[in-house]
């Protein structure tokens, strides 16, 4: 079937169109045709990614566009695949691809390698022609006969995963980011991670291959309230005593001996810089440091760039033999470190490693508007979406969005399968700190659980805190204890285990912001109540005070910016993981009386929220166990 006879209603992937989604459409169809970034705080359950990519495609078909659905979560990727898939169906015709990142794509055995360890021993292999799956693919950057004829069979299926991809390229002897990119030459869609478009290496690279401009693409951003701090990320940099000393032992390794002096003078100016640290009242060993203070340093024992060069051309050795290197790192960062002032900090601190103290000096940015105001102004249109994008003005302002519309959505879901309660009986705030409010919030968390049939999560400020209030948990239900540091396959087990516990009931504890309070779904009665433990305030480090002076300087609004909104948005991402169809019945309690107070509770969603000391009463009447 022709598209160009379809409207745009008949892009729309389900039999109905909900009231809500309806507002959401409607906007969004608006605010592409006007040419703006549409700003959408839309409650779990919306239907967001249906709605948002039926509404890019039809404009990107009419006014020959492409669509960028960019995700930070991995079963966002198969959902939007899923989507084009019932699109398609409607009778659509179109192209799409789905890119994940490269390390992830890549056919060679590189397990131990990650982020820019990965970038250089690709890059490395693939410039000295050693790399058999990219030379399969290309010739001379031209793409091989066989190839050709991939794509070609490639661009005949309906929208495709990215592990059926890598499993077609794995058969073919060939990269799977390679043939990935030849096939997004031509798609209209693009479903990707964040970095593709925010990191400024990769996104010059990857538009450069595919042959787009900015201005011709409309941005659809999943998970939204995630994009500052991903951005900053990106633009940050550290370097440790730790990869110093591992890169004396490659130096070591592979004869490097030249460098084996420069390294120990590294460890010296790092220790130098280090007498003036001053311990804070919260045990945080840290200082300001200048741009100067440390180049200078260096400087007086060997000329920087020099430095840098003989560090590269090390590692791109020691990377042939043994794919990663801690020389290519040092050198990476010291490049970095040469970086801006404006908009970023330099901190010098200590902590205590598991063998003892670790310094670590890092190039931390504070504002994300440094690379995303150009994109933003740039782009032909797009949406930025989330169940907790609020408060919507500060993303606006934070990321430097000219051309916003900012809208609000209700929940889809029908209010009374949800209790939704403040109880203001403790606080976790630092002073108030001790065993006997440990005591009496554990009280209160056993009582929860009891009065909650099955599972039930509980997510408090830092593990460390979670510790302590657990020590005086006493309850008959099971104890699932998240960890700090959890592989992908950690987590499934967990989670499965946990789930096999909605029966007899079980308790998962887990950090606000860490790996259970955001991106995993409890669908039906797996989950039927979450308490918000505690506020997960930033801690008092000089990177939160330099972010609070930052925005307070740029917008007079730090303390909201950098310290109340960012905690606050965690507990709404961990509150979210209750409510996720409009079968679901939970209840949502934020434990702690800072909660009532008027400037956090103007920023938690309204339906229902109810400020009370009842809660027992009210729990045994919405659940049914009177």
């Amino acid at each position: 079937m022709d598209s160009s006879n379809l409207s745009i209603k008949d892009f729309f992937p389900y039999p109905q169109i909900r009231p809500e989604q309806g507002k959401l459409f409607q906007d969004l169809d608006t605010a592409f045709q006007q040419e703006k970034i549409l700003l959408a705080h839309a409650p779990t359950g919306l239907g967001k990614t249906a709605t948002a990519l039926s509404v890019a495609l039809y404009h990107a078909l009419e006014k020959k566009k492409r669509v960028l659905f960019l995700t930070s979560r991995h079963t966002q990727h198969a959902i939007a695949v899923e989507t084009l898939r019932e699109i398609r169906q409607k009778g659509v015709s179109f192209s799409s691809i789905d890119l994940v990142g490269k390390r992830s794509m890549c056919s060679q055995e590189i397990a131990s390698l990650f982020g820019s360890d990965f970038n250089d021993f690709c890059k490395t292999i693939v410039s000295r022609g050693e790399c058999e799956f990219y030379n399969n693919v290309r010739s001379k950057q031209q793409l091989t006969v066989e190839a050709k004829k991939a794509v070609s069979d490639l661009q005949q299926y309906a929208p495709m995963h990215n592990q059926e991809i890598m499993a077609f390229s794995k058969e073919q002897q060939m990269c799977g980011y390679e043939l990935a990119i030849a096939l997004a030459k031509t798609a209209t869609i693009i479903i990707a991670d964040y970095n593709y478009l925010f990191n400024p290496y990769i996104q010059q690279n990857f538009f450069t291959k595919i042959d787009a401009e900015l201005k011709d693409v409309i941005v659809i951003i999943d998970e939204g309230h995630n994009l500052p701090s991903r951005v900053v990320e990106v633009l940050s940099s550290n370097l440790s005593s730790i990869t110093i000393k591992n890169a004396v032992l490659e130096a070591k390794k592979f004869g490097y001996n030249g460098l084996l002096f420069w390294l120990q003078e590294l460890v010296r100016i790092l220790n130098e810089l280090q007498v003036a640290i001053d311990s804070s009242d919260f045990g945080i060993k840290e200082k300001l440091v200048t741009k100067d203070e440390f180049t200078s340093q260096v400087n007086a024992v060997v000329e920087y760039d020099e430095l840098i060069n003989e560090l590269e051309l090390a590692a791109e050795e020691v990377r042939r033999k043994q794919k990663k290197s801690y020389l290519g790192g040092i050198a990476a960062f010291l490049e970095a470190w040469k970086g801006e002032d404006k908009g970023f900090t330099r901190i010098l601190a200590e902590k205590d490693g598991n063998y003892g103290p670790v310094t670590t000096l890092s190039y931390q940015c504070l504002d994300p508007r440094l690379i995303t105001e150009p994109i933003f102004k740039e782009i032909f249109a797009g949406v930025i979406m989330s169940g907790t994008l609020t408060p919507l003005f500060m993303y606006r302002e934070v990321l430097g969005i000219a051309r916003a519309v900012e809208k609000e959505y209700g929940s889809p879901f029908p209010p009374e399968n949800k209790l939704s309660l403040i109880v203001p009986e403790t606080s976790t705030k630092y002073n108030l700190r001790g065993e006997a409010m440990f005591r009496k919030i554990a009280e209160i968390c056993a009582e929860i659980a009891s009065l909650i049939p099955g599972n039930v999560a509980f997510f408090f400020p830092s593990y460390q805190l979670r510790d302590s209030i657990a020590n005086n948990l006493h309850t008959s239900k099971k104890l699932f204890f998240e960890k700090k540091e959890m592989s992908s396959e950690d987590k499934n087990t967990f989670l499965a285990e946990f789930k096999e516990y909605k029966s007899k009931g079980g308790i998962l504890l887990g950090v606000s912001g860490a790996n259970f309070a955001e991106g995993i779904d409890f669908p039906g009665d797996l989950l039927n109540g979450v308490v918000v433990v505690g506020l997960p305030l930033g801690k008092p480090n000089l990177h939160t005070k330099e972010i609070v002076k930052y925005y307070e300087e740029k917008f007079g609004k730090g303390w909201d910016y950098g310290y109340i909104y960012p905690a606050i948005s965690k507990c709404i991402q961990s509150a979210g993981r209750c409510i996720r169809s409009e079968t679901d019945k939970g209840a949502v309690i934020y434990l702690d009386e800072r909660f009532a107070w008027q400037n956090y509770h103007a920023c938690l969603p309204r339906e229902g929220l109810r400020v009370t000391k009842e809660y027992k009463g009210l729990l045994k009447e919405f659940f049914g166990n009177s």
